[in-house]
């Protein structure tokens, strides 16, 4: 485990859920404020609305309860599970809303996801509903079937149909171990997910055409950069035979349809925005490289060692959503 230092009970329990592996055996910012996505797509297409429209909301953004702020409970295979529902201000049940489905990281929790992304509370200003469930244990499994994956499609199914949300603009996110589920998920039911954001692991699974964007640090020392990583930084455990960035960001490419060759632009002073070329309208295949960035979500408000500013995860996953809304 990380010894990292923290002075708020967030920081203490972060530091702990970050802090070990991924479990192998199953398979805020300066200048982001500029930064966008480049392969971004429009669409004038009517939303596809959930069953959930015209009803109305069970849980609502109040001065008591914030988005994301919401604990409940979901019954999935006669097994109660708990989540977190962030619903913005401006929800109308008449009006189809995006969704972000957020995973946590190993030995982590929805409530540390949301302090550690703030994805509530910005979602929410785009428009966003935001699920952020608890795994059991506080590990996913990693399978594209099972316990997880039907508690998942089985929550998402349970909010469209109390909610009202486009279905064409439900979108995946996670941390770490959270980040390969979230992949896993998606592209074990593409017809649910129109794009994904992955920080820390990018690992990629049998996967269709899926537009990423993914946030991977030089220094990661819990899943491994793989060529290219800072000296000296040694990936040991389980997950030290994962493929790295160079591996991993060019398999999703191809699986998009893109090409393996790339532009790479600078972000100073530490990052480096891969931009895959070539890939069909509608897709796109990015990456932000961080120099000396830890296993840690970048432009986090909670301070551990290794996060950078120059960049907002969640700012720019939230771009990458906007911009790519599922292809008819």
């Amino acid at each position: 485990m990380i010894a990292w230092p923290s002075t708020t009970p967030v920081a203490r329990w972060a530091a702990l859920a970050l802090g070990l592996t991924v479990v192998f055996s199953g398979c805020s910012s300066s200048s982001n404020g500029t930064v966008r996505p480049k392969s971004t797509t429009t669409t004038t297409s009517p939303a596809r609305a959930s069953g959930g429209c015209g009803k109305e909301p069970a849980v609502t953004a109040t001065d008591l309860k914030p988005p994301g702020d919401v604990p409940l409970t979901f019954t999935a295979g006669q097994q109660p599970r708990t989540y977190r529902l962030g619903v913005p201000s401006s929800y109308h049940k008449n009006t189809p809303a995006p969704v972000v489905l957020s995973l946590h990281g190993s030995l982590g929790t929805a409530e540390i996801e949301d302090a550690l992304t703030a994805l509530p509370t910005q979602a929410a200003k785009r428009g966003f509903l935001t699920v952020t469930p608890d795994a059991v244990n506080k590990n996913w499994e990693l399978a594209g079937q099972g316990r997880d994956d039907d508690f998942l499609t089985a929550l998402l199914d349970d909010v469209a149909g109390r909610y009202c949300v486009d279905l064409d603009r439900v979108n995946a996110a996670g941390l770490s171990l959270g980040a390969w589920k979230a992949a896993v998920t998606a592209c074990a039911h593409p017809d649910r997910f129109a794009s994904i954001a992955l920080v820390a692991v990018e690992v990629h699974p049998n996967c269709g055409p899926m537009p990423v964007v993914a946030f991977h640090g030089t220094a990661d020392h819990i899943v491994p950069y793989g060529e290219g990583a800072d000296p000296g930084i040694v990936v040991v455990g389980p997950n030290a035979g994962l493929p790295g960035v160079r591996v991993n960001m060019p398999q999703w490419a191809r699986s998009a349809g893109c090409s393996d060759q790339k532009d790479v632009e600078r972000i100073e002073p530490d990052v480096e925005h891969w931009i895959y070329r070539g890939c069909p309208a509608g897709i796109g295949v990015e990456l932000y490289s961080i120099e000396h960035g830890d296993h840690t979500w970048p432009g986090s408000a909670v301070p551990l060692p290794g996060t950078t500013r120059t960049i907002d995860a969640t700012k720019l996953a939230l771009d990458w959503f906007e911009a790519h809304p599922k292809r008819g």
